[in-house]
C-alpha cells in the first residue's frame, strides 16, 4: 500500500518587498538578507515584486531566483504602486510570520529577528518598526506628520508618523487583509483598520545608499488626497456645515440690510457691490462642494468596477500557479 504524500511545513517567515528603483540596492538587501535569517527556525522566502520598475530591477531579480530557490520574483504588467505591489506579495506569502520592507536599505535587515522576538514575547499579532532618528529629508519628515495629523482630524485611522510599511504581521492578520480589495490601498492603515494585538519598536532608520526617493512631492500630496477621500467622510460633513454657516450669515446679512434701508441712509451703489461679491462666493462655494461630491462618486465608481488591484505579467522561480487578483 502506498503512503500518503506528505505536504511540506509551512514557512516560518516571508518577507514582501516592493521593487521600484533599487537595481543597485537588491544585491545587497538580498545579501543582508540571508546572512541575517541563514538558520531561521522554520525556513524563510523572500518575495520580490517588480511594481513595472523603469531600471534592471526585474533582470536582477530573475537573478537572484535563479540562483536561490527560496527567492520568488513578480513583476507586474504596469506601475500599479507601491501598496498595490505589497498586496500582491501579500496574496502569496506562506509563512506563519510575514515582514513587509522597502527595497531602499533604509529598512534595516538586521532588525527583523528584533521584531519577531518581541512579536512572540509580548505574544502580538503585529509590530510595526518604529523609525528613530529617520534618515529622511526634512520636508518628507514635515510632509508625512502633517498628513497624519490631517488624516486624525478628519476621522481617518490613527497612525503614528515615525512607522511605516516596515512590520512583522501574524498570517491571521495577512489572511485578514486578504479581505480588503478596496482600490485605494494604504497598507499601514489597512492594518490598524484591522485591529488585532498591535504594537510597536524601536528600530534603526539608514540613509538611502542608492538612488532617490522615487516619490515626488506632487505624488505623495495625491496619495494623501486620495487616502483621505477613501478613509474619511468628514470633508462632507464639513461642507454641510459650512452650507449651514453660510445661510445663516446671509440671512443675518439680509436683516441687517433691510434694517438699513428701513432707518438709514439709501444708498444703492456698495449694497449692490455686496450683492455681487455674494453670488460670486456663493457660486464658488457651490462648484467647490459640487466637486467634491463628485471626487467621492468618483471613488465608488472606481470601487464598483471590480477591476484586480494588480496583473502579474512574469514570474520568477515559482512552481504556483499564475495570480491575477
Amino acid at each position: 500500500m502506498n503512503a500518503a504524500p506528505t505536504t511540506p511545513p509551512p514557512l516560518a517567515l516571508s518577507v514582501v518587498i516592493p521593487v521600484y528603483g533599487c537595481a543597485d540596492a537588491l544585491p545587497e538587501l538580498y545579501q543582508r538578507l540571508t546572512v541575517t535569517l541563514t538558520g531561521f527556525a522554520g525556513g524563510y522566502e523572500l518575495i520580490l515584486i517588480n511594481d513595472y520598475s523603469p531600471d534592471t530591477s526585474w533582470n536582477v531579480v530573475q537573478e537572484l531566483a535563479a540562483r536561490d530557490s527560496r527567492v520568488l520574483g513578480l513583476s507586474l504588467s504596469r506601475n500599479f504602486g507601491q501598496h498595490a505591489a505589497i498586496t500582491a506579495g501579500l496574496d502569496r506569502a506562506t509563512g506563519e510570520w510575514v515582514v513587509v520592507m522597502d527595497c531602499d536599505l533604509q529598512d534595516m535587515p538586521e532588525e527583523i529577528p528584533n521584531l519577531y522576538a518581541y512579536a512572540r514575547q509580548q505574544h502580538l499579532d503585529v509590530v510595526f518598526g518604529r523609525r528613530i532618528n529617520r534618515q529622511d529629508t526634512a520636508s518628507k519628515q514635515w510632509g508625512g506628520r502633517a498628513f497624519h495629523r490631517a488624516l486624525a482630524w478628519l476621522g481617518g485611522p490613527r497612525q503614528d508618523p515615525t512607522t511605516g510599511n516596515f512590520g512583522i504581521f501574524h498570517q491571521r492578520v495577512v489572511a485578514a487583509l486578504r479581505l480588503l480589495r478596496e482600490p485605494t490601498r494604504a497598507f499601514p492603515l489597512q492594518v490598524r483598520w484591522l485591529g488585532f494585538r498591535q504594537g510597536a519598536l524601536d528600530v534603526q532608520h539608514a540613509a538611502r545608499p542608492h538612488g532617490q526617493s522615487s516619490y515626488r512631492f506632487s505624488q505623495l500630496l495625491r496619495l494623501a488626497f486620495n487616502i483621505i477621500l477613501a478613509y474619511s467622510d468628514k470633508p462632507l460633513r464639513l461642507l454641510v456645515k459650512l452650507g449651514a454657516g453660510i445661510v445663516g450669515a446671509t440671512l443675518l446679512g439680509g436683516l441687517f440690510l433691510v434694517g438699513h434701508l428701513v432707518v438709514g441712509p439709501h444708498g444703492s451703489t456698495p449694497w449692490l457691490a455686496l450683492l455681487l461679491l455674494s453670488v460670486w462666493l456663493l457660486g464658488g462655494l457651490f462648484l467647490t462642494g459640487l466637486g467634491l461630491v463628485g471626487l467621492y462618486v468618483s471613488r465608488t465608481f472606481e470601487g464598483v468596477k471590480n477591476r484586480p488591484l494588480y496583473v502579474v505579467r512574469e514570474e520568477a522561480n515559482s512552481t504556483r500557479a499564475s495570480l491575477t487578483t
